[in-house]
């Protein structure tokens, strides 16, 4: 004689049980969040050309392997606070969230970050403390920090990644083609696996490379492809399409003899090379015209990029735009040059007002000796004046560059 037992499981732990199996895939869903702190824009701009040229799905098993443990660490906790018991014969729900996440994949996003002065100032020593701390408040898995200082014509930099100082180095300002290579060899074994290549592309400004159909953005002259035989395509308004197939290897240089176009009096490159552009704020069906207007003002635009506005009052013959993707938009920049410019004029007309009011005291009351108040005042109404002037045009600058 035999027997059964009967298992029920309630319809409230059902539910909860099916939360818990399928928490680690929504985490496993979220991107691949990195972020840069630095204070030197120019050393931000090499940082964040590298993470576009390495931009995409994270394909690097070291990446993928850090996610998993993140999200097995996770799991695990919000499991503690829900479960006291589980049944050991079965299989967890942690093997079962590894098997969703191998089918799953990571895309690299860039996120910026809100720091008190403090926070930045250990990140820039590379505490290990608040690189954790930074870390774990913003759900971040790469955090990219650069104490950058430029000395005249020299620019001296120090690269934590998450953390460990990576890269210390000395270069010309100005004059980040080395840095930017350096920088992308860091970073490339953190996000792309081994059959990924960074090739060079020697090209034509204005010219688009499709890889297998998809549009690739040359970053600095570089692109990021899978190593093997690939279609390569190039198209560009200036000249004649052409399609070739190359096998891509650790030596490939994207080369093409490519037909230049007649050019009109006015050709407007773009990239992406198939922005809208407006002119005058009339849409323009191609990019080149007979004839432009003086002065004429264009507007260049396209998805998942920024809008960006150029105004002219000479005779060009050719005009080249380069949108910002909107994942690298800081509209903070904006908000903090008015911010900081209205904060001066106030300064400077409390300070030039103290002075005015100084010196009529001193004529109305001279035995009471505000020489020394009034001359204070004038070097502060001078040094207001001064800052006044400087973030002015910072504003100006941040406005009309749109950064």
């Amino acid at each position: 004689m035999s027997s059964s037992k009967a298992i029920s499981i309630s319809r409230r732990k059902s539910k909860l049980l099916v939360i818990l199996l399928l928490l680690p895939v929504f985490l496993w869903a979220e991107p691949y969040r990195a972020a840069i702190v630095t204070d030197n824009p120019g050393y931000q701009g090499v940082l964040e050309d590298a993470l576009l040229l390495l931009s995409g799905d994270v394909t690097s098993q070291t990446a993928i392997e850090a996610r998993r443990e993140k999200d097995e660490r996770l799991k695990k906790i919000e499991r503690e606070k829900s479960i006291s018991q589980a049944r050991q014969d079965e299989k967890s729900p942690s093997e079962n969230a590894e098997t969703a996440a191998e089918e799953e994949t990571l895309s690299l996003e860039l996120v910026t970050l809100e720091l008190s002065d403090t926070e930045k100032e250990f990140l820039y020593k590379g505490d290990p403390d608040a690189t954790r701390y930074v870390l774990l408040r913003d759900n971040l898995d790469l955090l990219l920090v650069s104490d950058a200082a430029e000395d005249g014509m020299l620019t001296e930099a120090v690269l934590y990644i998450n953390g460990e100082e990576s890269r210390r180095t000395l270069y010309i300002t100005g004059e980040d083609g080395d840095e930017f290579s350096a920088v992308v060899a860091l970073l490339k074994p953190l996000l792309k696996d081994d059959d990924t290549i960074i090739i060079r592309a020697d090209l034509p400004y204005a010219v688009s490379v499709s890889v297998d159909g998809n549009t690739e953005v040359p970053v600095r002259g570089y692109i990021a492809a899978e190593r093997g035989e690939h279609s390569i395509s190039y198209s560009s308004p200036g000249f004649e399409s052409l399609s070739q197939d190359i096998e891509v290897g650790d030596d490939t240089v994207l080369t093409a003899e490519l037909i230049e176009r007649p050019v009109s009096s006015l050709f407007i490159s773009s990239r992406p090379y198939d922005s809208e552009l407006f002119i005058n704020g009339m849409k323009l069906d191609s990019h080149t015209l007979p004839e432009a207007p003086l002065p004429f003002q264009v507007t260049a635009r396209h998805d998942g990029f920024g809008t960006y506005t150029i105004q002219s009052r000479m005779d060009l013959d050719k005009l080249e735009i380069s949108l910002r993707p909107e994942w690298m938009e800081n509209e903070d920049i904006v908000k903090d040059a008015k911010d900081r410019f209205y904060r001066n004029l106030l300064t400077t007309l409390v300070s030039f007002g103290c002075y005015v009011a100084s010196g009529s005291l001193e004529d109305i009351y001279p035995e009471a000796e505000f020489s020394p108040v009034t001359g204070m005042l004038a070097g502060f109404s001078f040094v207001g004046l001064v800052e006044l002037f400087d973030s002015m045009f910072d504003y100006f600058q941040a406005a009309r560059l749109g950064i």
